[in-house]
């Protein structure tokens, strides 16, 4: 395994870079476009990915026919990582009409279909151009690309996680630095998304620093960041979550691909933290992210997902339902939003819905943390329902699963019923004895942070504890759910250390 080699950045891939761009520069000039025209055809891809996009386009317009299919669709790509989406579709229209079905046509085409079904035919029918690879093609950011399609397709991690080591070998052998980095750079994330944390990890602080973003760096969106804060999230460590997905989000992008991840875990972690003084700003993050399929993830499924925990945080649970609403009904292959939306499903006292999102998030094959994830929910569902026994071999799956990568952020939610189900695993025994009380521990520390927090529903159900209505009346009044106001009530007894409706209004006016 040469995962974990370090990059040495080096000059070597950018004197290369300036030589072919002077090369084909000097080729157009001495009259010989055909040779340039090979040129570029040899070169593009390594070029975009070595961060000359902009040289590369200027070389494309220069061509005696800027009309060339092949120029049309390298035009294509350079629009697309510039940020130029409807320029992007254009360009690649005008040279698909004309062009062949050859090696450029094919890549053009696996870079910038958005839909996962035809990004899925496509990173197929790479396979095949890669295996009759010819001197004019570029293998090495051939293969980095088909490894990069496959980790966003999500349909076989494993296979994802072994092109991106292909991609990363076959370019620390040709002396490729750029590619090797970003090859390294996407082994990390393939290897995140599969919920191998360790490994990434190791990956991560091998990469070389980079002066300043590439244009790929900038068309991917603070990988290595956006990477950790995922990690840190998984990991329980919302607070680190946060440092890092800071640092990647900024104003103005396109709302898509690592920046727009960065995004939706930010909102995430601040909703685990219970930072009020965010939330208005977090709802505009999660405007901010893309409502369309691209390079096929499904963002408006995953916005969708995190604009409802948004909504519940903020005490909102009809519009969480109704945002929420569509992803019961959209297609399979989110399985992380899917899990998500079973939690909130049953925090929100919705048994069955939750159940039918569990079920969706079955059907392809789990990451380990979302299957933590899966498994927490389901003996919190087996808890409730009185299936004792039930719950406590979910939950024993669960800690199994989480072990090897420390997954605790499932187990930290700041639920009564996973509390409750967490200490009566404790005294009932379990094989995982040490990372149940290292998710205790964690549990206190954060359930210290919060305690004394109230909510700003939780503040108008301690109004309605000062009179005489009933839960049910409050229900009511409120117009949320009676299971909701139940929830509501123990939150504030427990963050005020009560056991009654007196005992509450005593505590908040002795202080």
């Amino acid at each position: 395994m040469t995962s974990c080699v370090s990059i040495a950045p080096g000059p070597v891939g950018r004197r290369y870079s300036g030589a072919v761009i002077e090369a084909v520069r000097h080729e157009l000039a001495s009259g010989d476009p055909e040779q340039a025209r090979r040129t570029l055809r040899r070169n593009w891809l390594r070029l975009i990915l070595e961060s000359h996009t902009a040289e590369l386009e200027q070389l494309c317009l220069a061509a005696p026919d800027p009309h060339d299919p092949h120029v049309l669709l390298i035009r294509a790509c350079c629009r697309d990582l510039l940020g130029d989406t409807f320029g992007a579709t254009f360009l690649r229209g005008q040279g698909m009409r004309v062009a062949s079905d050859d090696f450029v046509a094919c890549f053009t085409e696996l870079l910038l279909a958005p839909d996962t079904p035809t990004k899925a035919a496509l990173a197929d029918r790479a396979r095949e151009a890669l295996s009759q690879c010819g001197p004019d093609d570029d293998y090495p950011s051939a293969l980095f690309l088909l490894g990069w399609t496959e980790v966003r397709l999500r349909r076989d991690p494993a296979g994802a996680i072994a092109l991106l080591r292909s991609a990363a070998d076959e370019a620390r052998l040709r002396g490729h630095a750029e590619t090797l980095r970003l090859a390294q750079s996407n082994l990390a994330f393939a290897l995140t998304h599969a919920g191998l944390f360790t490994e990434a990890e190791q990956i991560l602080d091998a990469l070389p620093a980079s002066a300043s973003p590439s244009d790929w760096d900038r068309f991917e969106g603070g990988l290595p960041q956006a990477n950790r804060g995922c990690i840190a999230y998984w990991r329980g460590d919302f607070e680190g979550a946060i440092v890092h997905l800071d640092s990647v989000i900024a104003d103005g992008t396109p709302g898509n691909n690592f920046e727009a991840l960065a995004r939706l875990y930010l909102v995430m972690s601040l909703i685990a933290l219970r930072r009020q003084d965010r939330y208005y700003n977090a709802g505009a993050l999660l405007q901010g992210v893309s409502r369309a399929d691209k390079h096929g993830v499904p963002w408006d499924t995953l916005r969708r997902v995190v604009s409802a925990w948004l909504s519940h945080a903020e005490d909102r649970d009809d519009r969480a339902r109704g945002v929420a609403a569509p992803v019961l009904s959209a297609r399979t292959g989110a399985p992380v939003a899917h899990a998500r939306l079973a939690e909130l499903y049953r925090v929100m006292g919705e048994p069955a819905l939750a159940a039918q999102a569990l079920r969706l998030a079955s059907t392809t094959a789990l990451p380990r943390y979302a299957l933590v994830n899966t498994l927490v929910t389901s003996a919190a569902l087996n808890a409730e329902a009185g299936r004792g026994p039930q719950a406590h071999e979910q939950l024993d799956r669960a800690l199994e699963a989480a072990t090897a990568e420390k997954v605790l952020a499932p187990f930290l939610a700041d639920d009564e019923v996973i509390g409750d189900l967490l200490g009566a695993h404790v005294h009932r025994g379990s094989r995982h004895h040490a990372l149940l009380q290292s998710i205790l521990e964690r549990r206190g520390r954060l359930t210290s942070l919060l305690d004394g927090v109230l909510t700003r529903r939780e503040s108008e159900i301690l109004a309605c504890l000062r009179t005489e209505m009933t839960a049910e009346e409050i229900a009511t009044h409120l117009g949320i759910s009676y299971p909701t106001v139940k929830t509501h009530i123990r939150s504030v007894y427990r963050k005020l250390g009560v056991s009654t409706r007196r005992a509450a209004v005593h505590a908040v006016d002795a202080r």
